[in-house]
């Protein structure tokens, strides 16, 4: 059952009976029978005087005096009690907001999926302009499914059982555990998990059928929209560089940081920082926008590398070797100090309009990261030169439908630039292929 919690303007609210601090209990301001849908619960918070013994002990301050509920859109309200305490009847089905209001706070819940016959028992810490809900039990009359929902506050390993506010979750052999899609083990669930169970209720312990581990986005904690707005962020890591725990990468366009107090779920460091993997990521938001995360939950490896080879000739190329940059056949290369240069150097195998063959790794954006870049072996052409233009050293001809160019590094084997450029003499010429398709001739000889 996902909640949404909104943060709402702080309204100044006058107490009930003027300065009177305890409040008897008020019921909806709607004349009505029970009949229908019902919400009930407690409200504690901050800066109150009352106070109870919670389950498990714990004590709260509660918000005793001049809190009213209402349902949002509806004249449903009413006050709590001496003990923070409410109850709304003749709640409309489906989704209904709730307003909290009080001197110096007004914050507002939505809550989803309530049946025509539920009974929903919650419980909600109020503090200023935020509500977070503890707990949250949802019920229907003559219906021994239910579902369940609150955090963790202690586990027993042995009966594999956990508490969460009011109730003990049982599991069994037959109890599915998950988060999203992904299938966990009883010893996975941590305290301080926000859970979602189904199963029978029996007096305060409830037989677990299924178990959902909720992300924060659907537990409240983190659900401030003004406060925790960028606190989160899901998607594929690229750019991961430095070595576990110290690792930065990017998610979308958010880059995250971890550190040694970071905890990673359903995967290692390692796999949780690789470029590919897909993963969530909670944290703070640091004033340069970026995420030093507390945990990154590991949604999907990343896919096993694939291995491709690119041959043309270099454009875009950028940095200064090791670190270069550079795009063949429209793809991004990216070089660095471990990637091969066999029979070349990185700087002649990096420059524009080198025809290169590059072999590497692809990556989930498209690009490669290369293994090794070899220059790609000379054109040799054999024929009788015609259309020669030019005069000696800089001259262009043709061979075999080919442009071909000599300059001042052309060496001439046996014979003389004069006559190897010659129209109709009979050469064989070799050099690198161009970007236009022409050769640049590092040799030019006559034929036989």
């Amino acid at each position: 059952m996902k909640r949404t919690i909104l943060a709402a303007t702080i309204v100044a609210v006058t107490a009930c009976g003027g300065g009177d601090a305890t409040l008897s209990p008020v019921g909806p301001s709607r004349t009505s029978s029970s009949a229908g849908a019902s919400i009930s619960g407690t409200v504690s918070g901050t800066g109150v005087t009352a106070t109870r013994t919670l389950d498990g002990g714990a004590f709260s301050m509660l918000a005793s005096s001049s809190v009213t509920v209402s349902i949002a859109g509806t004249n449903i309200s009413t006050t709590t009690d001496g003990q923070g305490q409410f109850t709304l009847n003749n709640v409309p089905a489906g989704t209904v907001t709730l307003n909290f209001t009080a001197p110096g706070s007004s914050a507002t819940i939505t809550l989803t999926g309530i049946g025509p016959d539920d009974k929903v028992q919650i419980q909600v810490t109020l503090n200023g302009n935020n509500a977070r809900v503890d707990s949250e039990h949802h019920s229907s009359p003559g219906n021994d499914k239910k579902e369940f929902q609150g955090r963790i506050s202690s586990i027993d390993a042995t009966a594999k059982s956990f508490q969460i506010p009011g109730l003990t979750i049982k599991t069994t052999a037959t109890t599915t555990i998950r988060h999203g899609n992904k299938t966990l083990q009883f010893t996975d669930l941590k305290v301080g998990d926000h859970i979602q169970a189904k199963g029978a209720m029996d007096g305060t312990t409830v037989t677990a059928t299924e178990i959902k581990v909720e992300d924060n986005e659907d537990d409240g904690d983190n659900n401030d929209d003004n406060n925790n707005q960028g606190n989160e962020v899901e998607g594929v890591v690229s750019a991961s560089t430095g070595t576990c725990p110290a690792v930065t990468f990017m998610v979308r366009t958010t880059k995250v940081t971890t550190n040694s107090a970071t905890s990673f779920r359903d995967g290692t460091c390692a796999d949780a920082t690789a470029n590919g993997a897909t993963v969530d990521v909670q944290g703070t938001k640091q004033t340069d926008g970026s995420i030093l995360a507390t945990r990154v939950q590991l949604e999907k490896k990343a896919p096993a590398a694939t291995t491709v080879t690119l041959t043309g000739f270099i454009s875009g190329s950028t940095g200064t070797c090791p670190a270069v940059t550079f795009t063949v056949q429209s793809t991004k290369v990216t070089v660095n100090s471990s990637t091969t240069f066999p029979s070349t150097t990185c700087a002649d195998a990096t420059k524009n309009d080198a025809n290169v063959t590059v072999t590497g790794t692809k990556q989930a954006d498209g690009s490669v990261v290369a293994t090794s870049i070899s220059l790609v072996p000379p054109t040799t052409l054999t024929g009788a030169v015609s259309g020669s233009t030019g005069t000696c050293p800089a001259v262009t001809f043709t061979v075999q439908s080919t442009k071909v160019t000599v300059n001042s590094s052309t060496t001439y084997t046996a014979t003389t630039c004069a006559a190897a450029t010659a129209n109709a003499a009979n050469v064989k010429v070799t050099g690198p292929k161009q970007v236009d398709g022409s050769v640049l001739a590092t040799t030019v000889a006559l034929a036989p």
